[in-house]
């Protein structure tokens, strides 16, 4: 697929056993779909784990690896294909918009297949995992964070329409050129950067589909459901009514332990609101879902 990875590794420079990662861009993305250019890892270089060990979890039924000293290093929720992998620390900020900065050390990748329970004993598992947790290229979030500052938002307005061109059968309107509404933008990160395929196109039906694992549905502003997210996972809300009209992708709790996700809503991609308030997206917070 030719434009789901528009980064390219630039140089990587180990100081006193610390890396920092640059990204380039690259001249085949559309001028709207390229990244930002900014250092996304900073942080101790890590040694790999010499061995693993595997442990059963419920609600939702996943694996976690580990590694010889106990360490997480990857969970696996079964029926979802996004792992979430521990590795450098990042900080992600959205200055224009929220003081907030989000600092994890939570990478979101992709299988090629859904997680199942034993996946560890697959052939395929064990050189996904050395390549995954080697990969300093944009995961999940790191795509999702470079439209804060390029992207605007737009009522009704799709990829097709953000990068100008052609996407999944749709055309390009004119006057939506690099905008996006809520769906757009979960389509543009999940889809056309990450490959997901299938999302529907706007999120009533995104509601619906068969999406992954279920993690939380039908729970309005649940306390128990929102800390139940995991970073990556796709947000469902009700805004203006009973039907999910809005949705979001979990970021992850800010450096003041606040719960923070990203949406593309007012000017345009945002992470300037929270899930443990009272306004209306932690109370309009209805399903989880884990690509």
């Amino acid at each position: 697929m030719k434009y789901i990875r528009t980064a390219v590794l630039l140089t990587t420079l180990v100081v006193s056993g610390t890396a920092v990662v640059y990204l380039a861009q690259s001249s085949e993305a559309p001028a709207f779909a390229r990244d930002s250019g900014v250092v996304v890892a900073t942080r101790a270089v890590r040694p790999p784990a010499t061995s693993y060990s595997f442990l059963r979890l419920d609600n939702p039924p996943r694996t976690e690896v580990l590694d010889q000293d106990n360490g997480l290093v990857a969970t696996f929720t079964d029926g979802a294909r996004s792992a979430v992998l521990n590795g450098p620390n990042r900080t992600f900020s959205d200055p224009a918009r929220t003081p907030a900065v989000v600092t994890t050390d939570a990478w979101v990748r992709f299988t090629d297949q859904p997680w199942h329970a034993g996946d560890e004993k697959a052939e395929w598992f064990r050189p996904w995992l050395t390549h995954a947790l080697a990969d300093s290229g944009p995961d999940l979030l790191a795509v999702a964070t470079q439209y804060v500052a390029s992207a605007r938002f737009g009522p009704d307005a799709d990829v097709a329409d953000f990068l100008g061109e052609p996407w999944q059968g749709r055309t390009p309107r004119k006057t939506k050129l690099g905008t996006l509404d809520s769906a757009g933008y979960a389509r543009l990160v999940y889809g056309y950067r990450m490959g997901y395929p299938a999302i529907p196109r706007n999120p009533a039906e995104i509601a619906t589909a068969s999406l992954g694992a279920v993690v939380a549905d039908q729970a309005p502003g649940a306390a128990r459901a929102k800390f139940l997210a995991q970073p990556g996972d796709l947000l469902l809300f009700a805004i203006d009514g009973k039907e999910i009209d809005h949705v979001g992708i979990y970021l992850g709790a800010d450096d003041s332990g606040r719960p923070r996700f990203l949406a593309c809503r007012g000017s345009g991609p945002t992470f300037s609101d929270v899930l443990d308030d009272n306004g209306p997206y932690a109370t309009g917070l209805r399903g989880i879902r884990r690509l």
